[in-house]
């Protein structure tokens, strides 16, 4: 059962938790609401009654109750409760579904919806497999083109110019002394390790652990290249349009409660609001008032020019965010990869230093999201960090720096 992902409230619940914590509608969630329905309830060959279950295996479905945010429970036992039930679906709090386990055993069963199974047909995987993101093949798949070109093999297919353009990079250190001592002779794809790089202060200084841009090379990695003399090489590989520098759990910085109370009292959320400017009562304002029509136009009158940004105190935080002394790989859709070398040198010079505004956007650029952007520039990139709610809830979940690169010394293949 592992990796397997489960139908939490984000999947079931509608408009709200016992917790308190809003759960906005949407088109998904309404499409899962009304298969729970469906496949409980009504019969059809395009699904079983049965649901895997985190726990007690098999769940032969017979029945299930949903609790609202009124304090009342309905129990669902007939198809022609569907009329009602999917009106009522954006005020669910939480479902028990009811039956027996499949097999021998013909015991009774009730499961939580938190104990199911999100399953292929509901979004999810299949149990026992591994769905992986686009960017986790481009790793395996640049990676092993990278240990078929040095290990002899034929050196060919998707990916392997870049792949052979950066086995020429990384083996030309040594140009000029042995050129041999920088042969590469191990690959590892190390994506999956996900080494933290949290948010931490220091006094007054905000900054991604560990304080060394230098550092985090080693954090960062995707692929690992060893050399003859045992030194590494670190690839940072990424795809697609969106790109990041670094993502955060927000919750260890700025606490629901303390957006809900208007009270933010964390060290690390204070400093991150100091540097770029944030005005804390405003901040609370977006994710409180979230979806009122009145708190757009108030997030749309004071977003603009931070007028109290603390540039070299973004310029460090930058410089953590964005590591060092790392190649980035960044493979397009179209099949294409740009390569360039994160020097030391540029990450504290160019990359980082602050051209131009600091823009705060409260509620994003409509203001009605559920998020607060600041953007900047330096010479080299676009950064966007934000504050977020990734998921179905209204309070953050997530503190990030995107970036857009603009001139880069790259190599594309």
């Amino acid at each position: 059962m592992a990796n397997v992902q489960n139908l939490t409230t984000k999947h079931i619940a509608g408009h709200a938790t016992k917790a308190g914590q809003r759960i906005i509608p949407n088109k998904s969630y309404e499409k899962t609401a009304a298969l729970l329905f469906d496949k409980v309830l009504v019969k059809s060959t395009n699904w079983s009654h049965d649901f895997a279950t985190k726990k007690q295996g098999i769940l032969v479905s017979e029945s299930f109750s949903v609790t609202y945010t009124d304090g009342t429970t309905i129990d669902y036992t007939n198809s022609n409760q569907r009329k009602s039930y999917i009106s009522k679906m954006h005020s669910a709090v939480s479902a028990v579904v009811k039956g027996h386990a499949k097999g021998k055993d013909k015991s009774s069963v009730e499961v939580r919806h938190t104990q199911l199974v999100k399953t292929t047909e509901f979004g999810g995987q299949g149990v026992g497999t591994k769905k992986e993101s686009k960017g986790t093949i481009f790793e395996r798949e640049f990676a092993n083109r990278l240990k078929e070109c040095i290990n002899g093999e034929p050196c060919k297919g998707k990916y392997h110019e870049a792949a052979g353009y950066l086995i020429g990079q990384l083996e030309s250190k040594g140009a000029g002394k042995d050129p041999n001592i920088y042969q590469i002779v191990d690959v590892e794809q190390e994506g999956g390790k996900n080494q933290p790089r949290p948010i931490e202060v220091t006094g007054n200084t905000v900054y991604i652990a560990p304080t060394r841009h230098q550092d985090h090379a080693a954090k960062l990695t995707d692929i690992t290249v060893t050399h003859a003399n045992r030194t590494k090489s670190y690839l940072s590989a990424k795809y697609g349009p969106t790109l990041t520098f670094m993502n955060s759990g927000s919750k260890t910085v700025v606490t629901d409660n303390e957006i809900m109370n208007y009270n933010v009292t964390s060290t690390k959320a204070k400093n991150l609001f100091r540097i770029f400017g944030i005005d804390e009562d405003i901040f609370c304002d977006v994710f409180n008032n979230y979806g009122k029509a009145s708190q757009t136009n108030k997030s749309l009158k004071y977003s603009g020019k931070s007028e109290s940004a603390d540039i070299p105190a973004i310029k460090k935080f930058t410089q953590t965010a964005m590591g060092s002394d790392y190649w980035m790989v960044h493979a397009q859709t179209n099949g294409k990869v740009d390569m360039y070398y994160m020097d030391p040198k540029d990450v504290i010079g160019n990359y980082s230093t602050v051209v131009g505004d600091v823009v705060i956007r409260y509620g994003g650029k409509s203001g009605n999201a559920k998020r607060i952007n600041v953007e900047y520039s330096s010479a080299n990139f676009d950064f966007t960090f934000n504050i977020r709610s990734k998921g179905g809830t209204v309070f953050p979940t997530n503190i990030m720096l995107d970036y857009k690169s603009k001139d880069i010394n790259k190599e594309t293949l």
